[in-house]
């Protein structure tokens, strides 16, 4: 192949070799171009109308990413060039990196909460799974000597490595494009993160992970200097977390997506454009569960369906998908946590009140997920992240005076109306 170029807001040119041609062919695959389909922050634009972006743009610029972070490899002796195995796995990070979302279904999140409420246990990382396994993209990891290699990264029980570490870890090649890019997107100027002197910090040293049996095992750790570009990352994430990913109207827009999909699944009475919808019928039949259909659905998918609901003779999933239409959203009320989390007795005595004045409410708050270990409003986030002090690896809640506790975010209550978030209120202050 001849040399190939992508011009991104992120990393301004991403370049492919001829030894890359592996890597060209995987982005030409159904699965990948998909995701151009696929919004990166789905709802978001209902708050930051810039915030259009796609997954496509997002593999791209964490398959840059990967590379970035390999080059810290390649500063040192311990793991590198010289590795007989190093040529192999690199090119196997890079290809997991590009590939990472390609399980995501449309509007990723939100497709994900319709499936659990169906019985659809399968994620979207198992989908990326099967994926890799069972399409055109599994000829051309074979071809290139590489796909034991890169399903590995995406096995539950896979082993740690450095290399795993660019792929799934606090610090990772997906968070840090997500977070440089979902800023720039949606126009925030605060959340800045020094990638030149990130990079520059990253040394990769053997850590002690059991000390009675005396095991140690390769890891990314940060220089001392540093440090503040770390914390920099961590505070970066909390502000992305509170002002972009967990954003009350964003979120608002999704449990009304969901509400009003799952009423129509529920009632059964809808019009022949409903019923033909890929998403209705994969929500339903456990045959148009395959790998074809399931890359057959993106976004459009979704709008197109809402669309039809709005028109539909179902009163109540009508109205509201008007309302999607219209952007009358949801209101909610947030309850503030305190250092140990949500009050979780105030907020069940609540919950209890608003069922006994049958007031619809849905409860909102920041799940535990293992796919990334940690999220970041978790404390124990902080414990995975590594500073290199004398002979010894601190962890970053103890290194920095900074960051000494990750703050929790508050749960929220979501109510269909003003009316009923009003009556709400009037209930939790007597309580």
């Amino acid at each position: 192949m001849k040399p190939q170029r992508i011009r991104d807001p992120i990393h301004d040119l991403i370049s492919f070799s001829p030894r890359d041609e592996a890597l060209w062919r995987l982005i030409q695959t159904e699965p990948v171009q998909r995701l151009r389909r696929v919004k990166q922050l789905g709802f978001s634009e209902f708050v930051y109308p810039g915030a259009t972006h796609t997954r496509f743009s997002h593999v791209l610029g964490a398959m840059q990413m990967s590379r970035r972070m390999l080059a810290a490899f390649e500063r040192t002796d311990v793991i590198g060039p010289t590795s007989p195995d190093h040529d192999a796995k690199k090119r196997a990070t890079i290809a997991a990196a590009l590939l990472h979302d390609v399980g995501h279904g449309p509007y990723s999140h939100v497709f994900e909460e319709l499936c659990e409420t169906c019985g659809i246990e399968k994620s979207h990382e198992e989908w990326t799974f099967d994926i890799i396994n069972n399409s055109k993209i599994t000829q051309i990891l074979k071809e290139d000597g590489i796909f034991d290699e890169v399903t590995s990264f995406f096995q539950a029980e896979k082993l740690y490595t450095p290399y795993s570490a660019i792929i799934s870890s606090q610090l990772d090649c997906d968070r840090l494009d997500f977070l440089c890019r979902d800023r720039y997107f949606c126009g925030l100027r605060s959340s800045y993160i020094d990638l030149e002197w990130l990079f520059d910090s990253l040394l990769i040293e053997k850590v002690v992970v059991n000390l009675e049996k005396g095991i140690e095992q390769f890891s990314f750790v940060v220089h001392p200097k540093g440090l503040r570009v770390v914390e920099e990352f961590v505070i970066s994430y909390l502000k992305m977390y509170n002002d972009v990913y967990f954003h009350k109207t964003t979120r608002a827009v999704q449990h009304m997506i969901v509400d009003v999909i799952q009423e129509i699944i529920d009632s059964g009475d809808e019009s022949k454009s409903i019923a033909r919808n890929s998403i209705i019928r994969f929500l339903r039949d456990e045959k148009s569960r395959d790998i074809e259909k399931y890359l057959s659905m993106d976004d459009s998918c979704i709008v197109s369906l809402i669309h039809d609901i709005s028109i539909s003779k179902n009163p109540n999933a009508a109205n509201t998908a008007q309302r999607y239409l219209q952007r009358d959203l949801y209101k909610c009320i947030e309850i503030p946590s305190t250092e140990d989390g949500p009050p979780n007795r105030r907020i069940k005595k609540f919950i209890d009140a608003l069922k006994n004045e049958k007031i619809y409410h849905k409860l909102d708050y920041i799940k535990g997920r293992s796919y990334k270990q940690y999220e970041v409003a978790d404390k124990k986030f902080l414990e995975n992240i590594l500073i290199k002090k004398g002979e010894e690896h601190e962890r970053l809640h103890s290194a920095s005076k900074i960051i000494r506790s990750i703050p929790t975010q508050s749960a929220r209550i979501y109510f269909r109306t003003a009316d009923e978030k009003s009556g709400a209120e009037k209930i939790l202050s007597s309580l």
